[in-house]
C-alpha cells in the first residue's frame, strides 16, 4: 500500500493534485492520471515499452500502469456491491495489474489487457474474501462458497422451489474435497451484545455459562492446565509433534515439513503421528460430541498417564469403566 501511494505521488503533478480536492467523492476519478485517459497501448506500443523496461526505464513501466488504470476500474466496479470501499478494491487491482506487468512476456503476442485482467480480478477477489466478513475465510473457500450459491439459486429457478441440501451437493461435486469446509464457513456475524428484541437482554447474556463447576484435579485451573493435562496421556514423540505443530509450550506453530526435517523422518511419518495423537486426545475429551476438559479429572485418577500403549478404543473404554 505504501508503494502505491508514493508511486502516485510520483505521478502526479501540482495541478492534478488540486484538482484532486474538487474530484474527492469520486473514488475512482481519484486515481487517474492524465496517461491515465489514453488509449490501452496497442501491441506495438506495449512491446515498445517493455524494451524500454528492460533497459531499466522506470517512465516506461510508469505508463504501462496508468494506461491500463481504466481496466482496473472496470474490473473493481463490478465488486462494488461486496460492500467495500471502492478506493481500497481499486487500488489492490492496481497491485494486481502491477504483478501482471512484471510476470507479463510480450515475445509471445499476447495482449497485455487480457493477461492482467485475471491477475486484477484474482487480486481483488482474496481482498474481499479476507476482509469482507468478520471472520477471515480462505480464499478457495469463499470461491467455492460463492458457487454453491450460484447452483442453490439456479435449481431454485429450474425446480420452482427450494432445493434439498442433496440437489445442491450432488451439482456441486466433490472434485475439490471442500465440501465440509464449505459447510463450515460462516454465512453472517453478529455481535454479542446486540440486545434482542425490545428487551435489554443481550446475546452474551443467553451465552453465560453458570452451572456449578465440580471437583477438579486442579484448584485454581486454566485452559493451558486441561490442555498440558491432556497432553500428557500422550508418548514422548507423539507429545513432541503435538507441541511443535500447534505451538503449545515455548513453540511456534510448524508445518509437516519443518517438524519433519528437524526429527529427521518424513512429512508423510509427523502427519500419521498427529493424526494418531489427535484421535487419542479426542478419545479422552470429548463428551457428546463436545469438548469437555472435566473428564479429565477421571482419567487423572486412574493412573493411566504415560501408557503409550493404549488406543483410542482402551481409553474410551477404561472411561467408561471408571464412570
Amino acid at each position: 500500500m505504501v508503494e502505491i501511494d508514493l508511486y502516485y505521488m510520483k505521478c502526479f503533478s501540482e495541478e492534478e493534485m488540486s484538482a484532486d480536492k474538487v474530484r474527492t467523492k469520486d473514488p475512482i476519478g481519484g486515481f487517474m492520471t492524465v496517461r491515465s485517459r489514453v488509449a490501452p497501448p496497442t501491441k506495438e506500443e506495449c512491446a515498445k515499452l517493455f524494451e524500454e523496461m528492460k533497459n531499466g526505464s522506470e517512465d516506461a513501466r510508469n505508463e504501462l500502469i496508468e494506461r491500463h488504470l481504466r481496466l482496473v476500474a472496470s474490473l473493481a466496479l463490478k465488486f462494488k456491491n461486496s460492500k467495500m470501499p471502492v478506493e481500497d478494491l481499486m487500488a489492490e487491482g492496481i497491485l494486481g495489474l502491477i504483478i501482471a506487468i512484471d510476470k507479463f512476456d510480450h515475445t509471445r503476442g499476447l495482449k497485455l489487457g487480457t493477461y492482467a485482467a485475471w491477475w486484477i480480478r484474482q487480486r481483488i477477489q482474496r481482498y474481499i474474501s479476507k476482509l469482507q466478513g468478520a471472520v477471515s475465510v480462505p480464499h478457495d473457500v469463499f470461491q467455492e462458497k460463492r458457487r454453491e450459491k450460484a447452483i442453490e439459486t439456479q435449481l431454485q429457478a429450474n425446480l420452482g422451489r427450494e432445493p434439498t441440501e442433496k440437489e445442491i451437493n450432488e451439482n456441486i461435486g466433490n472434485e475439490r474435497n471442500l465440501a465440509n469446509r464449505v459447510k463450515m464457513a460462516p454465512v453472517c456475524s453478529t455481535s454479542i451484545d446486540k440486545t434482542i428484541n425490545d428487551s435489554e437482554l443481550t446475546l452474551a447474556d443467553l451465552l453465560v455459562y453458570k452451572d456449578d463447576e465440580t471437583s477438579s484435579y486442579r484448584d485454581s485451573g486454566s485452559l493451558p492446565d486441561d490442555i498440558n493435562v491432556a497432553v500428557d496421556f500422550l508418548d514422548v514423540r507423539e507429545k513432541k509433534v503435538i507441541s511443535m505443530r500447534f505451538g503449545l509450550g515455548n513453540h511456534l506453530p510448524m508445518k509437516l515439513e519443518e517438524i519433519a526435517l528437524k526429527m529427521k523422518v518424513s512429512a508423510e511419518r509427523i502427519r500419521q503421528i498427529e493424526a494418531r495423537s489427535v484421535r487419542k486426545l479426542r478419545a479422552i475429551i470429548l463428551r457428546n460430541g463436545k469438548l469437555d476438559f472435566r473428564k479429565l479429572d477421571q482419567f487423572v485418577n486412574l493412573g493411566i498417564c504415560g501408557k503409550n500403549s493404549m488406543s483410542p478404543l482402551e481409553l474410551t473404554l477404561a472411561l467408561r469403566a471408571a464412570a
